[in-house]
Formats: structure tokens, sequence, C-alpha cells
């Protein structure tokens, strides 16, 4: 199911101006790794409607090598139009460790490779290339060496759902976790820097007259580790369920490309213990009825620290 077939919400930000910490996945990618052209031009699209509601956007991305997270946040950053009230230019795009796959490691990267062999299985399948395989099981066709890589593109990032679907899984949790981790981590960096922020704004006796907005652009499944390991919904019944099936008609899919979640916080130096979560997408849940537990957030941000630690030892 794609969250925004029914289009985007009227408008992604309140009148009441706060600080939105916005999750983004990256928009859409060619096979061999870097944005595509359609990709280029939603993020641009994305940054032109932000830029009439915001006042600060600053956007932290990963640090993956084909750069699709920075050419996407940076592009969403530019196209705002938005710039620093002290130095007239653009806040700089960021690239950030560790809220990209390399944080699984060679522990937990097999998964990894089990994940995308099966997207490319049925990427090639849709195209009606061969899905024939050599002695040692690899296919023997090389999906990011065909023509026409524009049009694969869209193929490619359809068919991703049968790798989320398998990583997913309640035997891959260690892989969730750590991706969870490291999202959790840059999250509560992102509510310093807002606080920070908010502290200077205050000392200079200036209120917020639009939102102030921190972009955070991940890759897939980052955001439905956080929100599996930290996330709950409340049902129709009043009743707390965690969030763990995203293709439910409750969540509306998996998240798609240059789709973004946003968390709200009216004062970043008093963060709620439930943290309200806004979609993007028209059949995703309804406003107030998905939260990130902030005592969880914190717990997986202290695991990254250790994990960080032992890591470096």
């Amino acid at each position: 199911m794609n969250s925004l077939e029914g289009g985007y919400k009227e408008a992604t930000f309140e009148k009441v101006p706060k600080y939105v910490f916005m999750i983004t996945r990256h928009a859409e990618r060619l096979a061999s790794g870097e944005i595509s052209p359609d990709g280029m031009e939603s993020a641009s699209e994305k940054g032109e409607r932000i830029g009439a509601e915001a006042e600060m956007v600053k956007s932290y991305t990963s640090d993956e090598k084909s750069g699709r997270t920075f050419v996407t946040g940076d592009l969403i950053s530019k196209k705002s139009g938005i710039k620093s009230d002290l130095t007239g230019k653009q806040y700089a795009t960021r690239k950030v460790e560790d809220i990209q796959y390399a944080i699984l490691g060679s522990d937990l990267k097999k998964a990894f490779g089990k994940a995308s062999d099966l997207i490319n299985e049925a990427t090639l399948k849709e195209l009606g290339e061969s899905t024939e395989r050599d002695e040692d099981g690899k296919l023997k066709v090389d999906v990011t060496k065909l023509p026409d890589q524009e049009k694969i593109a869209p193929i490619r990032a359809k068919n991703q759902i049968v790798g989320f679907r398998y990583i997913l899984q309640e035997e891959n949790d260690a892989a969730i976790t750590r991706m969870a981790m490291g999202l959790a981590q840059q999250l509560n960096h992102e509510f310093e820097v807002a606080g920070r922020y908010n502290e200077y704004r205050n000392k200079q006796d200036k209120k917020l007259e639009k939102d102030a907005l921190l972009n955070t652009v991940t890759h897939g499944m980052f955001m439905e580790s956080l929100l599996k390991k930290a996330g709950v919904m409340i049902g129709e019944d009043g009743k707390e369920q965690p969030i763990s099936d995203f293709e439910s008609e409750d969540f509306g899919g998996f998240i798609n490309t240059n789709e973004s979640i946003y968390l709200d916080i009216k004062d970043p130096s008093n963060l709620p213990d439930r943290i309200p979560v806004r979609f993007e997408g028209n059949n995703r849940p309804a406003e107030g009825s998905v939260f990130i537990d902030r005592k969880k957030l914190l717990a997986l941000a202290d695991e990254y620290k250790k994990w960080k630690k032992q890591d470096s030892n």
C-alpha cells in the first residue's frame, strides 16, 4: 500500500509555531544508489512547500557514500529558500554517522544482503529479465547494469517492500534495534540543538513566528525500526498498542521514498513523556494517535552509547 496515493495532507504545519523534528526517507534512488531525477524533483517540491511555513530548516543526513540522503536533505533546505538570520545563508546540511546501514556492522549485515537480493529478484521478474542464478546462488543479471535506470528506479522502489517484510521480522530484532538506536541518538542530539536555539531566541526576546524545523534524512526501515521500538498507537477504543504491522490498514504501509514523519515539540527544553507524531500521507494514522515514548527513546540512545563505546574498543 502506498501511503501517498491519496496525496499530501492539506497542511504540513499547524498555525501555532513550534519546533518540528522531521524525519525523512531519502527520495527515489537509482538501482546504483544515487538519487534519481524524479527523486530530485520530489525533494525540491517538498522544500518549496516547507518554505512557506517555516522560518528555520536545518538538515542532518546520513554519511552513506552514494550521497542520496545528502542530496535529498540539501535540496529540501535549498528549495525552501530559508536562510539563517545570523549568516544570511542556507543553514549548512550536515552529514552524520549511524543513521545508515553501516551501523549494522559485519555482525548484522547478512540479513540486509538477503533483503537486497529479494528486492533485485522481484525487480528483475517485473522487468521480464532472467532471475536465473549461478552455481553460487547469485543472480546472473545485475540490475544495476541494465539500461534505462530511470525507468527501473520506481519499479525497484515499489519492490523494496519484499526486503522490508523480510528485515522487519522478529528474527531480525537485533538489526531493528540497532537501526532504532542510531536514529534515537540523532534525535536526542537534535533536541539539544533545538534547546540551544530556543534559549538564544529567548535571550533575544524573539519568539518563533513560524516553525523551526530540523530534518533528519535517513534510509528505508529506520523510521519503522524507531516506531517499532519506541512508538505507541492509541486505538479508537483508547487502548495503547505497539506498532508492529506497518502494512495494516491502520498504519497504511511502509514509509515511502521522500516521505516524512513529524515530531512536534512546543518547548525543546521541556520534552513531553509522549511525543506526538504527525504523518504526511492522507491514509496514515490520524493526528494524536501515534506517539514516541520518551523513556524508550532515551533507553535506545543509552544503548547506542554503550554499543558505540564497545565497538570502538
